[in-house]
Protein backbone atom coordinates (compact mmCIF):
# COMPACT_ATOMS: atom_id res chain seq x y z
CA UNK A 1 0.00 0.00 0.00
CA UNK A 2 1.48 3.60 -0.98
CA UNK A 3 1.59 6.37 1.44
CA UNK A 4 -0.13 9.02 -0.45
CA UNK A 5 -0.44 11.94 2.58
CA UNK A 6 -2.74 14.77 0.97
CA UNK A 7 -2.72 17.59 3.50
CA UNK A 8 -5.85 20.07 2.88
CA UNK A 9 -4.81 23.38 1.48
CA UNK A 10 -7.20 25.43 3.00
CA UNK A 11 -7.27 27.18 6.52
CA UNK A 12 -7.99 24.77 8.98
CA UNK A 13 -11.03 26.16 11.27
CA UNK A 14 -10.25 26.79 15.00
CA UNK A 15 -9.85 23.72 17.28
CA UNK A 16 -9.30 21.36 14.25
CA UNK A 17 -6.91 18.10 13.60
CA UNK A 18 -4.83 18.07 10.10
CA UNK A 19 -6.05 15.25 8.22
CA UNK A 20 -4.08 12.84 5.66
CA UNK A 21 -5.24 10.31 3.73
CA UNK A 22 -3.56 6.49 3.20
CA UNK A 23 -3.51 4.79 -0.23
CA UNK A 24 -6.17 2.10 -1.36
CA UNK A 25 -5.38 -1.47 -1.82
CA UNK A 26 -6.52 -4.99 -2.51
CA UNK A 27 -6.08 -7.46 0.42
CA UNK A 28 -5.64 -10.85 -0.03
CA UNK A 29 -7.64 -13.77 1.65
CA UNK A 30 -5.87 -16.50 4.05
CA UNK A 31 -7.26 -19.40 5.73
CA UNK A 32 -6.90 -19.59 9.49
CA UNK A 33 -7.14 -22.80 10.86
CA UNK A 34 -8.82 -23.84 13.86
CA UNK A 35 -7.63 -26.41 16.92
CA UNK A 36 -9.79 -27.99 19.37
CA UNK A 37 -7.26 -26.11 22.32
CA UNK A 38 -5.50 -23.39 22.54
CA UNK A 39 -1.60 -23.09 21.46
CA UNK A 40 1.06 -23.41 24.23
CA UNK A 41 2.93 -20.35 24.75
CA UNK A 42 6.31 -20.80 26.44
CA UNK A 43 5.98 -19.49 30.12
CA UNK A 44 8.61 -16.75 29.65
CA UNK A 45 6.49 -15.16 27.45
CA UNK A 46 6.09 -11.87 28.63
CA UNK A 47 3.93 -8.58 28.32
CA UNK A 48 6.30 -5.76 27.28
CA UNK A 49 7.07 -3.23 30.60
CA UNK A 50 4.54 0.21 30.21
CA UNK A 51 6.08 2.56 27.77
CA UNK A 52 6.20 5.96 29.29
CA UNK A 53 2.73 8.50 29.13
CA UNK A 54 2.28 12.37 29.53
CA UNK A 55 1.18 12.59 33.16
CA UNK A 56 -2.50 14.53 33.43
CA UNK A 57 -1.75 18.34 34.41
CA UNK A 58 -3.70 18.88 37.95
CA UNK A 59 -6.91 20.58 37.02
CA UNK A 60 -8.48 23.46 39.12
CA UNK A 61 -11.18 22.37 41.98
CA UNK A 62 -14.53 21.09 40.33
CA UNK A 63 -17.54 19.93 42.66
CA UNK A 64 -19.53 17.28 42.08
CA UNK A 65 -23.04 18.55 42.56
CA UNK A 66 -25.03 14.75 42.50
CA UNK A 67 -22.46 12.56 44.19
CA UNK A 68 -22.79 9.05 43.08
CA UNK A 69 -23.58 5.96 45.85
CA UNK A 70 -21.34 3.22 46.50
CA UNK A 71 -22.17 0.29 44.37
CA UNK A 72 -24.94 -1.74 45.64
CA UNK A 73 -23.56 -5.51 45.43
CA UNK A 74 -27.36 -6.55 46.02
CA UNK A 75 -28.11 -9.47 44.47
CA UNK A 76 -24.52 -10.58 45.24
CA UNK A 77 -24.54 -13.18 41.76
CA UNK A 78 -26.69 -13.67 39.30
CA UNK A 79 -27.04 -16.90 37.72
CA UNK A 80 -28.38 -18.21 34.01
CA UNK A 81 -32.01 -19.30 34.79
CA UNK A 82 -32.61 -16.90 38.39
CA UNK A 83 -35.88 -15.53 38.45
CA UNK A 84 -35.62 -11.81 38.90
CA UNK A 85 -37.46 -8.80 39.08
CA UNK A 86 -37.50 -7.12 35.03
CA UNK A 87 -34.64 -4.71 35.62
CA UNK A 88 -32.71 -6.78 37.42
CA UNK A 89 -29.38 -8.29 35.49
CA UNK A 90 -29.37 -11.79 33.86
CA UNK A 91 -26.27 -13.61 32.99
CA UNK A 92 -27.43 -15.67 30.03
CA UNK A 93 -23.98 -16.58 29.24
CA UNK A 94 -21.10 -16.75 31.73
CA UNK A 95 -18.33 -19.42 29.73
CA UNK A 96 -15.09 -19.91 30.44
CA UNK A 97 -12.15 -19.88 27.79
CA UNK A 98 -10.43 -22.78 30.03
CA UNK A 99 -7.74 -24.10 27.75
CA UNK A 100 -6.22 -20.67 26.87
CA UNK A 101 -4.82 -20.89 31.02
CA UNK A 102 -4.28 -24.83 30.70
CA UNK A 103 -1.56 -23.65 27.95
CA UNK A 104 -0.22 -20.62 29.51
CA UNK A 105 -2.13 -18.33 26.64
CA UNK A 106 -3.85 -16.37 28.73
CA UNK A 107 -1.16 -13.53 30.45
CA UNK A 108 -2.81 -11.81 34.20
CA UNK A 109 -2.54 -8.91 31.64
CA UNK A 110 -5.36 -10.15 29.73
CA UNK A 111 -6.70 -7.20 26.56
CA UNK A 112 -9.88 -9.46 26.06
CA UNK A 113 -11.74 -8.53 23.25
CA UNK A 114 -14.91 -10.19 21.62
CA UNK A 115 -17.81 -9.82 18.80
CA UNK A 116 -20.88 -11.79 17.97
CA UNK A 117 -23.45 -12.43 15.64
CA UNK A 118 -25.87 -14.44 16.38
CA UNK A 119 -24.34 -18.27 16.80
CA UNK A 120 -20.46 -16.66 15.42
CA UNK A 121 -18.89 -15.32 18.07
CA UNK A 122 -15.03 -14.53 18.46
CA UNK A 123 -12.70 -13.88 21.32
CA UNK A 124 -9.21 -12.73 21.68
CA UNK A 125 -6.74 -11.91 24.46
CA UNK A 126 -2.74 -11.90 24.88
CA UNK A 127 -1.99 -14.11 23.42
CA UNK A 128 -4.78 -16.71 21.77
CA UNK A 129 -8.12 -16.00 19.45
CA UNK A 130 -11.17 -18.22 19.42
CA UNK A 131 -14.17 -18.82 17.39
CA UNK A 132 -17.53 -20.31 18.70
CA UNK A 133 -20.30 -21.44 16.21
CA UNK A 134 -22.65 -22.12 18.73
CA UNK A 135 -23.36 -19.09 20.25
CA UNK A 136 -20.42 -18.61 22.94
CA UNK A 137 -20.68 -22.30 24.52
CA UNK A 138 -17.80 -23.82 23.20
CA UNK A 139 -15.04 -22.74 21.40
CA UNK A 140 -12.21 -23.65 19.34
CA UNK A 141 -9.05 -21.94 18.77
CA UNK A 142 -6.04 -19.87 16.90
CA UNK A 143 -2.69 -19.29 16.60
CA UNK A 144 -2.15 -15.69 16.38
CA UNK A 145 1.67 -15.95 16.03
CA UNK A 146 1.04 -18.30 13.00
CA UNK A 147 -2.75 -17.29 11.84
CA UNK A 148 -1.24 -14.65 8.97
CA UNK A 149 2.37 -14.42 7.32
CA UNK A 150 4.49 -12.58 8.96
CA UNK A 151 5.60 -8.52 7.90
CA UNK A 152 9.36 -8.27 7.18
CA UNK A 153 11.01 -8.40 10.33
CA UNK A 154 8.39 -8.12 12.61
CA UNK A 155 6.14 -11.12 14.61
CA UNK A 156 2.73 -10.88 16.28
CA UNK A 157 2.79 -9.36 19.78
CA UNK A 158 -0.26 -8.54 21.13
CA UNK A 159 -3.27 -6.22 21.90
CA UNK A 160 -6.18 -8.01 19.91
CA UNK A 161 -9.23 -6.17 19.58
CA UNK A 162 -12.71 -7.52 17.18
CA UNK A 163 -15.33 -6.06 16.45
CA UNK A 164 -18.53 -6.32 14.96
CA UNK A 165 -20.14 -4.18 11.69
CA UNK A 166 -23.94 -5.09 11.36
CA UNK A 167 -24.38 -3.05 8.27
CA UNK A 168 -21.68 -5.11 6.13
CA UNK A 169 -21.79 -8.49 8.20
CA UNK A 170 -18.35 -8.38 8.81
CA UNK A 171 -15.94 -9.30 11.93
CA UNK A 172 -12.87 -7.53 12.26
CA UNK A 173 -10.24 -8.90 13.96
CA UNK A 174 -7.12 -6.25 14.74
CA UNK A 175 -3.65 -7.88 15.97
CA UNK A 176 -0.46 -5.74 17.22
CA UNK A 177 2.82 -6.96 15.51
CA UNK A 178 6.29 -6.15 17.10
CA UNK A 179 8.37 -3.31 16.25
CA UNK A 180 11.12 -4.10 13.26
CA UNK A 181 15.12 -3.04 14.19
CA UNK A 182 13.46 0.61 12.94
CA UNK A 183 11.52 0.43 16.04
CA UNK A 184 8.21 0.76 14.15
CA UNK A 185 5.71 -1.59 13.41
CA UNK A 186 2.19 -1.94 12.37
CA UNK A 187 -1.38 -2.58 12.89
CA UNK A 188 -3.06 -5.80 11.22
CA UNK A 189 -6.86 -5.80 10.28
CA UNK A 190 -8.52 -9.00 9.24
CA UNK A 191 -12.06 -8.84 7.97
CA UNK A 192 -14.50 -11.80 7.54
CA UNK A 193 -18.27 -12.20 6.98
CA UNK A 194 -20.01 -14.18 9.53
CA UNK A 195 -20.22 -17.41 7.21
CA UNK A 196 -16.38 -16.66 6.37
CA UNK A 197 -15.44 -16.60 9.98
CA UNK A 198 -16.99 -19.99 9.83
CA UNK A 199 -14.33 -21.67 7.76
CA UNK A 200 -11.85 -19.70 9.35
CA UNK A 201 -11.29 -17.60 6.01
CA UNK A 202 -10.37 -14.03 6.68
CA UNK A 203 -8.58 -10.96 4.26
CA UNK A 204 -5.75 -9.07 5.69
CA UNK A 205 -5.41 -4.83 5.34
CA UNK A 206 -1.45 -3.91 7.07
CA UNK A 207 -1.77 -0.09 8.67
CA UNK A 208 2.11 1.09 9.33
CA UNK A 209 3.79 3.49 10.90
CA UNK A 210 5.30 4.70 8.38
CA UNK A 211 1.93 4.87 5.95
CA UNK A 212 0.85 7.18 8.72
CA UNK A 213 3.89 9.51 8.59
CA UNK A 214 5.55 8.15 11.85
CA UNK A 215 9.07 6.64 10.97
CA UNK A 216 10.41 4.92 13.65
CA UNK A 217 7.53 4.94 15.60
CA UNK A 218 5.57 2.04 17.58
CA UNK A 219 2.53 1.93 17.35
CA UNK A 220 0.58 0.22 20.86
CA UNK A 221 -2.64 0.32 23.08
CA UNK A 222 -5.47 -0.15 19.51
CA UNK A 223 -9.36 0.53 19.72
CA UNK A 224 -11.90 -0.22 17.23
CA UNK A 225 -15.86 1.68 17.00
CA UNK A 226 -18.51 1.73 14.14
CA UNK A 227 -19.98 4.27 13.17
CA UNK A 228 -23.01 4.36 10.39
CA UNK A 229 -20.55 4.13 7.20
CA UNK A 230 -17.07 4.01 9.02
CA UNK A 231 -14.86 1.58 10.90
CA UNK A 232 -12.70 3.66 13.54
CA UNK A 233 -9.07 2.78 14.75
CA UNK A 234 -7.78 4.63 17.45
CA UNK A 235 -3.76 4.14 18.51
CA UNK A 236 -0.94 6.02 20.42
CA UNK A 237 2.51 6.11 18.54
CA UNK A 238 5.80 6.00 20.76
CA UNK A 239 9.13 6.59 19.85
CA UNK A 240 11.36 4.65 22.04
CA UNK A 241 9.50 4.44 25.27
CA UNK A 242 8.05 8.15 24.99
CA UNK A 243 4.47 9.04 23.45
CA UNK A 244 5.52 10.78 20.50
CA UNK A 245 1.45 10.88 19.14
CA UNK A 246 -1.81 9.85 18.87
CA UNK A 247 -3.36 8.47 15.45
CA UNK A 248 -7.13 8.06 14.67
CA UNK A 249 -7.82 6.17 11.86
CA UNK A 250 -11.18 6.19 9.81
CA UNK A 251 -12.34 3.44 6.64
CA UNK A 252 -15.39 3.73 4.45
CA UNK A 253 -17.28 0.25 5.21
CA UNK A 254 -18.17 0.26 1.52
CA UNK A 255 -14.48 0.09 0.60
CA UNK A 256 -14.36 -2.70 3.64
CA UNK A 257 -17.53 -4.58 1.95
CA UNK A 258 -15.82 -4.51 -1.86
CA UNK A 259 -12.28 -5.41 -0.82
CA UNK A 260 -11.01 -1.78 -2.44
CA UNK A 261 -10.32 -0.26 0.82
CA UNK A 262 -9.07 3.60 1.60
CA UNK A 263 -8.76 5.48 4.74
CA UNK A 264 -8.33 8.79 6.27
CA UNK A 265 -6.37 9.67 9.23
CA UNK A 266 -5.49 12.68 12.06
CA UNK A 267 -3.18 12.46 14.29
CA UNK A 268 -2.63 14.70 17.84
CA UNK A 269 1.02 15.51 19.51
CA UNK A 270 -1.25 17.70 22.24
CA UNK A 271 -3.47 15.13 23.28
CA UNK A 272 -2.65 11.74 24.56
CA UNK A 273 -5.04 8.31 23.76
CA UNK A 274 -7.92 8.61 22.55
CA UNK A 275 -11.58 6.33 22.26
CA UNK A 276 -14.28 6.51 20.11
CA UNK A 277 -17.71 6.38 21.53
CA UNK A 278 -18.83 2.82 20.91
CA UNK A 279 -22.22 3.12 17.99
CA UNK A 280 -21.62 6.46 17.14
CA UNK A 281 -23.94 7.11 14.25
CA UNK A 282 -22.57 9.72 11.67
CA UNK A 283 -20.45 11.48 13.95
CA UNK A 284 -17.38 10.02 15.42
CA UNK A 285 -17.13 11.24 19.27
CA UNK A 286 -14.02 10.95 21.39
CA UNK A 287 -11.79 12.12 24.16
CA UNK A 288 -8.89 12.57 25.88
CA UNK A 289 -7.52 14.46 29.23
CA UNK A 290 -6.28 18.18 29.27
CA UNK A 291 -6.39 18.14 33.30
CA UNK A 292 -7.58 16.53 36.24
CA UNK A 293 -10.79 18.73 35.62
CA UNK A 294 -11.35 19.49 32.00
CA UNK A 295 -11.53 16.52 29.07
CA UNK A 296 -11.21 17.57 25.32
CA UNK A 297 -13.89 15.93 23.23
CA UNK A 298 -13.21 15.77 19.60
CA UNK A 299 -16.09 15.31 16.66
CA UNK A 300 -15.98 14.18 13.28
CA UNK A 301 -18.77 14.05 11.49
CA UNK A 302 -18.63 11.84 8.65
CA UNK A 303 -19.17 14.20 5.51
CA UNK A 304 -16.60 16.56 7.09
CA UNK A 305 -12.91 17.61 6.12
CA UNK A 306 -11.16 17.45 10.16
CA UNK A 307 -12.68 16.76 13.43
CA UNK A 308 -12.82 19.78 15.76
CA UNK A 309 -13.03 19.52 19.83
CA UNK A 310 -14.36 21.05 22.33
CA UNK A 311 -13.02 21.29 25.99
CA UNK A 312 -15.39 20.50 29.32
CA UNK A 313 -15.47 20.85 32.49
CA UNK A 314 -15.49 17.52 35.03
CA UNK A 315 -15.42 17.11 38.18
CA UNK A 316 -11.89 16.79 39.73
CA UNK A 317 -10.67 13.79 40.38
CA UNK A 318 -7.20 12.55 41.25
CA UNK A 319 -4.17 10.50 38.84
CA UNK A 320 -0.42 9.91 40.50
CA UNK A 321 0.35 6.47 40.94
CA UNK A 322 -2.78 3.84 41.39
CA UNK A 323 -1.99 1.41 44.22
CA UNK A 324 -4.73 -1.36 45.58
CA UNK A 325 -3.03 -4.68 47.38
CA UNK A 326 -4.39 -8.01 47.12
CA UNK A 327 -4.29 -11.10 49.63
CA UNK A 328 -0.30 -12.18 48.74
CA UNK A 329 1.05 -8.34 49.11
CA UNK A 330 0.78 -7.61 45.08
CA UNK A 331 -0.68 -3.79 43.78
CA UNK A 332 -3.11 -4.96 41.48
CA UNK A 333 -3.34 -1.53 39.55
CA UNK A 334 0.66 -1.31 38.87
CA UNK A 335 -0.22 -0.47 35.71
CA UNK A 336 -2.90 1.87 35.61
CA UNK A 337 -2.61 4.93 34.23
CA UNK A 338 -6.00 7.55 33.71
CA UNK A 339 -6.06 7.40 29.82
CA UNK A 340 -10.03 6.93 29.32
CA UNK A 341 -11.03 2.74 28.65
CA UNK A 342 -14.36 2.87 27.93
CA UNK A 343 -16.86 5.28 25.59
CA UNK A 344 -19.89 4.94 24.13
CA UNK A 345 -23.24 6.90 22.67
CA UNK A 346 -26.18 6.18 23.71
CA UNK A 347 -29.16 8.65 22.40
CA UNK A 348 -28.10 11.94 22.29
CA UNK A 349 -25.64 11.42 25.31
CA UNK A 350 -22.17 10.78 24.75
CA UNK A 351 -19.88 8.48 27.70
CA UNK A 352 -16.75 8.50 28.55
CA UNK A 353 -14.93 6.35 31.44
CA UNK A 354 -11.27 6.36 33.24
CA UNK A 355 -10.01 4.90 36.06
CA UNK A 356 -9.37 7.33 39.05
CA UNK A 357 -6.98 7.58 42.03
CA UNK A 358 -8.59 7.64 45.49
CA UNK A 359 -9.10 10.98 46.59
CA UNK A 360 -10.84 13.51 43.82
CA UNK A 361 -13.54 15.78 44.91
CA UNK A 362 -15.79 13.36 46.19
CA UNK A 363 -12.38 11.72 48.37
CA UNK A 364 -13.14 8.03 47.28
CA UNK A 365 -11.28 6.08 49.42
CA UNK A 366 -10.09 3.31 46.73
CA UNK A 367 -9.15 4.30 43.52
CA UNK A 368 -12.58 4.33 41.24
CA UNK A 369 -14.17 4.51 37.93
CA UNK A 370 -14.88 8.05 36.92
CA UNK A 371 -17.63 8.49 34.02
CA UNK A 372 -18.42 11.44 32.10
CA UNK A 373 -21.73 11.99 30.37
CA UNK A 374 -21.72 14.46 28.12
CA UNK A 375 -25.25 16.10 25.54
CA UNK A 376 -23.35 15.41 22.57
CA UNK A 377 -26.00 17.89 21.02
CA UNK A 378 -24.59 20.67 23.05
CA UNK A 379 -21.53 19.64 24.01
CA UNK A 380 -22.49 20.09 27.83
CA UNK A 381 -21.81 18.15 30.84
CA UNK A 382 -24.98 15.85 32.25
CA UNK A 383 -23.38 13.85 34.92
CA UNK A 384 -20.40 13.12 36.58
CA UNK A 385 -21.06 9.15 37.63
CA UNK A 386 -18.49 7.08 39.55
CA UNK A 387 -18.75 3.39 40.11
CA UNK A 388 -16.93 2.77 43.63
CA UNK A 389 -16.72 0.78 46.93
CA UNK A 390 -15.60 1.48 50.25
CA UNK A 391 -13.43 -2.08 50.47
CA UNK A 392 -12.07 -2.41 46.98
CA UNK A 393 -10.72 -0.55 44.02
CA UNK A 394 -12.35 -0.66 40.56
CA UNK A 395 -10.48 0.04 37.14
CA UNK A 396 -10.68 -1.23 33.46
CA UNK A 397 -14.16 0.09 32.16
CA UNK A 398 -15.65 -0.64 29.10
CA UNK A 399 -19.24 0.59 27.99
CA UNK A 400 -21.44 0.20 25.39
CA UNK A 401 -25.06 0.81 24.31
CA UNK A 402 -27.87 -1.35 23.30
CA UNK A 403 -30.79 -0.75 21.01
CA UNK A 404 -32.82 0.51 24.47
CA UNK A 405 -30.38 3.42 24.53
CA UNK A 406 -29.22 2.04 27.80
CA UNK A 407 -25.18 2.01 28.78
CA UNK A 408 -24.07 -1.18 30.12
CA UNK A 409 -20.45 -1.34 31.95
CA UNK A 410 -17.53 -4.57 32.30
CA UNK A 411 -15.29 -3.74 34.60
CA UNK A 412 -12.76 -5.06 37.39
CA UNK A 413 -12.39 -5.03 41.06
CA UNK A 414 -10.34 -5.95 43.56
CA UNK A 415 -8.44 -5.18 46.58
CA UNK A 416 -8.51 -5.58 50.46
CA UNK A 417 -10.18 -9.28 51.04
CA UNK A 418 -10.53 -9.39 47.42
CA UNK A 419 -8.95 -11.01 44.35
CA UNK A 420 -9.31 -9.56 41.13
CA UNK A 421 -13.12 -10.16 40.11
CA UNK A 422 -15.33 -9.20 36.68
CA UNK A 423 -18.37 -7.99 37.25
CA UNK A 424 -20.75 -6.26 34.44
CA UNK A 425 -23.25 -3.67 34.92
CA UNK A 426 -26.02 -1.36 33.46
CA UNK A 427 -25.92 2.45 34.51
CA UNK A 428 -29.31 3.82 32.81
CA UNK A 429 -32.39 3.53 34.00
CA UNK A 430 -32.40 1.42 37.24
CA UNK A 431 -28.97 1.37 37.99
CA UNK A 432 -27.92 -2.57 38.63
CA UNK A 433 -24.37 -4.09 39.09
CA UNK A 434 -23.50 -8.03 39.01
CA UNK A 435 -20.54 -9.97 39.86
CA UNK A 436 -19.72 -12.12 37.28
CA UNK A 437 -16.48 -14.07 38.32
CA UNK A 438 -14.68 -13.95 41.36
CA UNK A 439 -11.18 -14.34 41.05
CA UNK A 440 -9.35 -16.78 43.80
CA UNK A 441 -5.81 -15.41 43.17
CA UNK A 442 -3.76 -12.70 42.24
CA UNK A 443 -1.26 -11.90 39.88
CA UNK A 444 2.71 -13.09 40.14
CA UNK A 445 3.40 -9.28 40.03
CA UNK A 446 2.00 -5.87 40.06
CA UNK A 447 -0.23 -5.09 37.42
CA UNK A 448 -3.18 -6.18 35.46
CA UNK A 449 -5.26 -5.07 32.91
CA UNK A 450 -4.81 -2.92 30.03
CA UNK A 451 -8.50 -3.46 28.98
CA UNK A 452 -11.65 -5.37 28.69
CA UNK A 453 -14.37 -4.97 25.99
CA UNK A 454 -18.22 -4.86 25.65
CA UNK A 455 -20.39 -5.02 22.67
CA UNK A 456 -23.68 -4.61 21.29
CA UNK A 457 -25.33 -8.29 21.00
CA UNK A 458 -26.30 -9.18 17.55
CA UNK A 459 -29.38 -9.87 17.12
CA UNK A 460 -30.17 -9.97 19.99
CA UNK A 461 -29.40 -6.31 20.22
CA UNK A 462 -31.11 -5.53 23.68
CA UNK A 463 -28.37 -7.27 25.27
CA UNK A 464 -24.60 -7.42 25.66
CA UNK A 465 -21.83 -9.00 24.89
CA UNK A 466 -18.59 -8.66 27.58
CA UNK A 467 -15.40 -10.06 28.12
CA UNK A 468 -13.55 -10.22 31.53
CA UNK A 469 -10.85 -12.84 32.93
CA UNK A 470 -9.85 -13.99 36.59
CA UNK A 471 -6.66 -16.19 38.13
CA UNK A 472 -8.22 -19.27 39.13
CA UNK A 473 -6.28 -22.49 39.85
CA UNK A 474 -2.64 -22.50 39.10
CA UNK A 475 0.39 -20.61 39.56
CA UNK A 476 1.94 -19.22 36.61
CA UNK A 477 1.69 -15.30 35.43
CA UNK A 478 0.16 -17.07 31.70
CA UNK A 479 -2.57 -19.13 33.01
CA UNK A 480 -5.17 -16.61 33.30
CA UNK A 481 -8.75 -17.66 32.67
CA UNK A 482 -11.19 -15.44 30.14
CA UNK A 483 -14.94 -15.41 30.38
CA UNK A 484 -17.43 -14.56 27.64
CA UNK A 485 -20.74 -13.09 29.22
CA UNK A 486 -23.73 -12.28 27.71
CA UNK A 487 -26.01 -10.71 30.04
CA UNK A 488 -28.67 -7.94 29.90
CA UNK A 489 -31.93 -7.07 32.02
CA UNK A 490 -34.60 -9.74 33.12
CA UNK A 491 -37.12 -8.91 31.11
CA UNK A 492 -35.16 -8.52 27.97
CA UNK A 493 -34.08 -12.00 28.19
Amino acid sequence: MTNQHRFPSEPQPEGALPVAELGSTDYEEVLVPYTREAQEVPEHHAIHQRRIVPPVPEGAEVADPAPSPAIDWTPRLAAPGLRAASEEIRLVRNVALDSAAEHHAASEVGDPSVAINGSVVFYTGNWYAAASLDGGATFRYVDPFTAFPKPIGMSFCCDQVVHYIKKIDMFVWLLQYSPDQTGANLQRLAFARSQDVRSGRWRVFDITAQQLGLPNVYLDDPDLAIGTNMLYLTVNGFLGQQWTATVLVRIPLSGIRSGNITAQHTISRDNFSFRVAQNCGKCAFWAAHNTTSSLRVFSWEERADAPTFNDITVARWAAGSYRSQIPGGMNWLGRADPRITGATKAGHDLWFAWGANRGGTNGRPQPYIQIARINSKTLELVDNLNLWDEHAALGYASLSSNSRREVGVSYMLGGGERFPSHAVGILTGTRRDCLCVEGLRGPARDGWGDYLTIRRCYPRTKLFAATGYTMQHGAAPNDATPHFVIFGRSGDV
